[in-house]
């Protein structure tokens, strides 16, 4: 969802039709979806009917196949598994498809357009996660088209996420009658969700931007000073894009009710790297552990046999976000973290002698973690491999520059005012601190601060999106990272 005067007034909309017709509450969410996709992207609108179509075909034809096994008809199961099969086996080969031949070929901006459709990623891995889960009977098949339609197209997880199972979502549909606004804290929880999550967006993510992109595009101008400060920012600029983005999304659909997946719960103070996967990007993690890990042994079948399925995990992960040879890079350094954590792990589980780490091992730990997963986001972020590679072997030689600091930093474009980039880093650091602490979401954890101090956050949230935020013509919601992939 885009910071402008357009979602703003679209959402009130939707917000006062919700709450005036209650009875036609899902069908009021649905037309909104359809609303918000068609004017996001005419492509997009399309592939998305399209899926939804055959996706809620497949799951009313999984039902009625799981209704002839339960009855005993002959052959039922086989074609059950080939249906299951071969959907999976589509939707996969689409993913794949739509997101690699294009950027293959000419990298035809038009071309990607249409190959490309904004939101794909995500809704074609709730199609396999339904009909897989139909067929381990882990949830109904959905006869209602209008709740599966509003499942695959509701609009404030279109963009990016998070992905949602069928299961939980579809229960919160059908309880649409039942919501409040002003019920449980509905408002000030989705009020105070809403307002962080554009303050990592466009106050902080936005504004590291401007030096990211250059030194991540033109690392040979810098030196090795400002290209560590740079992965740093970076960490920092795609947590916050994705997690504000994510945030916003959470809180605008709990304004109607229907709470979705927690995307991050403070991952850059996880104390080590098993840990950040439990925490980052969370709908994505769970969905690779359900669908690919767990199904191809897990860990129960040796340490060679984990360690493959780990490789495999982290390699399919790669390629999701690109076919570039550095999303790969990306992946198969986050594998090997994985795996030298589980050596590590089995290591001093055999030498345990029962005493809980000290707080600052912890501290270390947490530091460690944040450096190595910002050693590898340099290669998400950069051009291509061999930009990544760039930048690593200036920053890891020390090189100084052929300029001054002083120098570099007019070069990039940083001046004295950028001076206060730092304090966004606190105050980021600061409500994590308040979310590991309080164990809950953003909203519900400001909840358990005095009144005083929540309104004096808030107060100063709000001032920084209006003095210091990005947006305005131009900004939308495909200047969210996350949208690429």
């Amino acid at each position: 969802m885009s910071f402008s005067i357009e979602t703003f007034l679209f959402v009130t909309i939707i917000l006062i039709l919700f709450y005036l017709i209650k009875k036609a509450r899902a069908v009021i969410l649905l037309a909104a979806s359809l609303v918000f996709i068609y004017h996001l992207d005419v492509g997009s609108f399309i592939w998305i009917l399209a899926v939804t179509a055959i996706v809620y075909g497949v799951g009313i034809a999984e039902d009625k196949l799981i209704e002839r096994i339960e009855k005993k008809k002959d052959k039922s199961e086989v074609t059950l598994k080939i249906l299951v099969v071969a959907s999976v086996v589509l939707c996969a080969v689409l993913l794949f498809a739509l997101k690699n031949i294009a950027r293959w070929g000419e990298r035809d901006d038009a071309l990607i357009k249409i190959l490309l459709p904004i939101g794909f990623s995500y809704y074609i891995f709730q199609a396999i996660s339904y009909i897989v889960d139909v067929y381990r009977r882990k949830a109904k098949a959905e006869k209602n088209p209008i709740n599966f339609a509003l499942y695959m197209c509701y609009f404030p997880k279109f963009v990016s996420g998070p992905i949602e199972r069928s299961d939980t979502f579809l229960v919160r549909v059908k309880e649409l009658s039942g919501v409040r606004l002003f019920g449980n804290k509905r408002f000030s929880i989705s009020f105070s969700t809403i307002i962080y999550g554009y303050f990592l967006k466009v106050v902080v993510a936005d504004r590291l931007a401007f030096f990211t992109t250059r030194l991540l595009n033109d690392s040979a101008r810098f030196g090795a000073a400002w290209l560590f400060l740079g992965m740093v920012m970076y960490s920092i600029q795609i947590y916050c894009d994705f997690a504000g983005y994510s945030a916003v999304a959470i809180g605008i659909s709990n304004l109607f009710g229907i709470e979705l997946t927690e995307n991050f719960h403070a991952p850059y103070l996880s104390r080590n790297i098993s840990e950040f996967w439990r925490k980052w990007h969370i709908s994505l993690s769970r969905w690779l552990r359900d669908y690919i890990y767990i199904p191809l042994g897990g860990s129960r079948k040796g340490n060679a046999r984990r360690f493959l399925n780990t490789a495999i995990v982290f390699i399919i992960c790669g390629i999701w976000h690109g076919a570039d040879a550095s999303f790969l890079a990306w992946g198969l350094l986050h594998g090997f973290y994985v795996m030298a954590f589980g050596l590590y792990s089995e290591a001093k589980r055999k030498r345990a002698t029962g005493k809980e780490p000290a707080s600052i091992m912890n501290v270390a730990g947490m530091v460690f973690t944040f450096l190595i997963v910002s050693f590898a986001w340099i290669f998400f972020g950069a051009p291509n491999i061999g930009s990544g590679a760039c930048y690593v072997g200036r920053m890891l030689s020390m090189t100084p520059g052929v300029d001054s600091f002083a120098a570099q930093a007019a070069d990039i474009g940083a001046s004295r005012r950028d001076m206060i980039l730092p304090i966004y880093g606190v105050v980021v650091l600061a409500l994590d601190l308040l979310i590991a602490r309080k164990d809950k979401r953003i909203g519900r954890a400001m909840q358990g601060i005095p009144d005083v101090a929540r309104y004096a956050v808030l107060y100063g949230m709000i001032m920084a999106i209006l003095l210091l935020g990005i947006y305005g013509p131009g900004y939308n919601a495909s200047s969210f990272m996350y949208v690429n992939f």
